[in-house]
């Protein structure tokens, strides 16, 4: 209804949703600002209610940036024939590859930072199936895979958003038994 019918969600990415020539494409850019700034929100409310800030955190604020920062710039075309700003597709994807690095140095951050041998099993378990989903989308996009690039990604943001649901929920149980100093 909103994407050319050449968009297929199995082959094409998130960011070809907001790429650059697309009539509706303010609807992800949207998306990308919204979920940036809605992370970013929360991890400034945590900071200012707990007065805690751990480094994992901070990785994640400075991930929801870069998110945020992605949906200003649209990634090139994934039609032929449309001109699109060259400069506009390598800041998209500068933050959007800085947003993952981030994300996956967070998780390492938790890793190191666990308090047992339950959040060190789920975080060192969640680390693996990142950077190896991240490499399965390298891959795809290599044309090196028999799965496309917009199923890949759509199961790395799955396991990003799981992470980030369980990770932050434990560190917030942590912050409630901790008094602030």
């Amino acid at each position: 209804m909103f994407v050319p019918p050449q968009y297929t969600w199995m082959t094409n990415t998130i960011s070809d949703l907001a790429a650059q020539g697309l009539p509706n494409r303010w609807m992800m850019q949207l998306g990308f600002v919204g979920f940036g700034a809605l992370l970013t929100g929360a991890l400034v409310h945590k900071f200012v209610q707990t007065k805690q800030v751990s480094v994992a955190d901070i990785l994640i604020l400075l991930y929801g940036v870069c998110v945020l920062s992605s949906g200003f710039f649209s990634a090139k075309p994934f039609l032929e024939g449309v001109s699109y700003s060259a400069q506009e597709h390598q800041l998209h994807s500068l933050f959007a590859q800085a947003a993952g690095v981030l994300f996956s140095i967070a998780i390492l951050a938790r890793l190191i930072s666990s308090r047992n041998a339950q959040e060190r099993t789920f975080h060192a378990l969640f680390l693996i199936l990142i950077i190896g989903t991240s490499m399965l989308f390298g891959l795809a996009k290599g044309g090196d895979l028999g799965v496309g690039m917009g199923v890949i990604q759509r199961v790395l943001y799955a396991l990003g958003f799981f992470w980030l649901l369980v990770s932050q929920s434990w560190s917030s149980e942590v912050s409630r038994t901790r008094k602030p100093a």
